[in-house]
């Protein structure tokens, strides 16, 4: 029953070109939810700013396992993850209006998602063990509760290479505010994207972070203290997420159980987001499906795929490609990009053993992508398509559904590349249809390339249940981030395209509306235009200059 209610959300809340998902039909600006929590009661401790103080590991070098030696764990060092995974990257204002941006992109820049942190170890005097929420507007941990030192002192015995662990909630209504039925979706895509910001974060650090598929939904709720009625008695509910390891090596088999007994002397109480909300039925129906169970999935394993591009031992900083990200919002319809450059982006979506981000999420690869290509040289445009799965499941059931409609569904190997792309129509403009896909924006049409990710629903389900729905959102969030940061290292901008109309995209590859094939997310990547009214402003300038490390910032 829980695999027919996902089933069953998921068309509810699909977009046609005759009518879009159930949504507002007007934005109550009165009621928008505050993009931070913080929990009055809970001591506030910051965390060092290291703007100018940054690890000189390169961006290539995130790619390469080992590249770099673990930094030290320390309060420098933590709230420098903290910042690259989950801080601010830039204040924006256009007129009397003034909004903040972060590295972590989120749908509508509204970030449903709140972090936490759970330490066995201890940085400093201040910092021990415990369990802290991440404010990120004041760069800052709150203290929600404590570690005993012998509890502690088991999980470092049991983990002497972790650190604690990292985990993420979701407040919905920060997304349903605006987004109404097909919220849920994006909050999952915003979900992926946070766990790929903070593997790379802890790549630049040369430490590993590993999201731990065994604990249910319940066990996270419980160790992020999201269990405790008093603690949210006139708040808004956070939805768990997931926890990740985090350390100077993978750590297995965490007690978590344990820790979440042990953690005691808790503090603080949430802070109401909204004045009012609003309940969206389909959203409220598929929560109880989509729910974590308890213990490892089966389909769980490391990638097979060993592919390496070269490392560049030149390049720039991972740090400032990791802060300057942004989301385009309007592209030039005029640059092309290298095909080397194309060809590079999409290796670096293949999910290679060992490697960020894809090494943060255990399971093997579920999504392949559609491609409208529009301005690559040497390339021609039309429709392509990437298998990054171990089979060639789209291939076939799109030549399978070719055949059935008596139409010739070719796919041909694309040569000169050891990549598996297919080209799957002769030469062809595509610019107005990749628009018409994702609700007639021309973001989609007017940059380089774009691309819709599509996974085998019906086999994921069928593999781990209801829950992979969730895991496969969160895939799509990792391949899009690390679009967004090889679209900045190319001098480029990307924008991930939560709005598409699911249906009119598989009919390009003759798949059927409520197949097995569905698509989970769009993007974009090209040369974007600066929108010259916004102005711009530091991310941490409101902030005492006696915070930052090496110099103001």
């Amino acid at each position: 029953m829980a695999v027919a209610a996902v089933r069953a959300y998921h068309r509810l809340s699909k977009h046609h070109l005759q009518a879009y998902a159930p949504g507002p039909s007007w934005l109550d600006w009165d009621t928008q939810p505050d993009p931070y929590r913080r929990y009055s009661g809970a001591p506030l401790i910051p965390l060092p700013l290291m703007r100018d103080s940054c690890p000189s590991i390169t961006y290539d070098a995130l790619y390469a396992p080992g590249a770099c030696a673990p930094e030290s764990f320390t309060p420098e060092t933590l709230g420098l993850f903290m910042e690259l995974a989950f801080g601010l990257s830039a204040w924006k204002s256009s007129g009397p209006d003034r909004w903040a941006l972060r590295n972590n992109p989120s749908s509508g820049n509204l970030h449903p998602g709140e972090a936490y942190l759970l330490l066995w170890r201890r940085a400093s005097s201040e910092l021990g063990p415990g369990l802290y929420h991440y404010a990120p507007r004041e760069h800052a941990l709150e203290l929600r509760a404590v570690l005993p030192e012998e509890d502690a002192a088991r999980l470092r015995a049991a983990h002497p290479g972790g650190f604690g662990a990292l985990g993420l909630s979701s407040v919905l209504w920060r997304e349903a505010w605006k987004y109404g039925a097909r919220a849920f979706r994006y909050v999952q895509l915003d979900t992926g994207h946070a766990l790929a910001c903070a593997r790379f974060s802890a790549a630049v650090l040369g430490w590993s972070l590993v999201c731990d598929v065994v604990p249910g939904d319940g066990t996270v709720a419980a160790c992020l203290g999201l269990d405790r009625p008093p603690d949210f008695a006139d708040a808004e509910q956070e939805w768990p997420e997931w926890l990740a390891v985090l350390g100077e090596a993978v750590c297995d088999d965490v007690d978590w159980p344990l820790v979440a007994r042990a953690l005691t002397d808790w503090r603080g109480r949430a802070n109401r987001l909204s004045a009012d909300h609003v309940v969206w039925p389909q959203i409220e129906t598929v929560l109880p499906a989509v729910c974590k169970p308890e213990g490892r999935m089966g389909s769980v394993r490391e990638p097979s795929r060993r592919l390496e591009s070269g490392l560049r031992d030149r390049g720039p900083k991972a740090c400032d490609i990791i802060r300057k990200r942004r989301s385009a919002q309007r592209m030039d319809g005029m640059t092309s990009i290298p095909r080397g450059a194309f060809e590079r982006m999409l290796e670096r979506t293949l999910p290679v053993s060992g490697r960020a981000p894809f090494d943060a999420l255990p399971f093997p690869p579920a999504l392949d992508l559609l491609l409208f290509v529009h301005a690559v040289d040497g390339l021609p445009p039309g429709l392509y398509a990437l298998l990054r799965g171990e089979g060639e499941g789209l291939r076939h059931a799109s030549v399978d559904a070719g055949t059935r409609a008596g139409v010739e569904q070719e796919w041909m190997a694309v040569a000169g590349t050891e990549l598996p792309l297919y080209r799957l129509n002769a030469p062809l403009d595509l610019r107005r249809v990749a628009s018409q896909c994702c609700c007639h924006q021309a973001i989609a049409g007017w940059g380089a390339f774009s691309l819709g990710m599509l996974a085998d629903l019906d086999h994921a389900l069928a593999e781990d249940g209801a829950w992979a729905y969730r895991r496969l959102h969160w895939e799509a969030g990792l391949i899009g981030q690390a679009l967004y940061l090889e679209a900045g290292a190319a001098g480029l901008s990307g924008t991930g395209i939560g709005c598409f109309f699911d249906d009119e995209v598989h009919r390009l590859l003759g798949l059927a509306e409520e197949g097995s094939w569905q698509t989970m997310y769009h993007f974009t990547v090209g040369k974007s235009l600066v929108d010259m009214r916004l102005v711009s402003e530091p991310p941490y300038a409101h902030l005492a200059r006696g915070r930052a490390s090496g110099g103001a910032e």
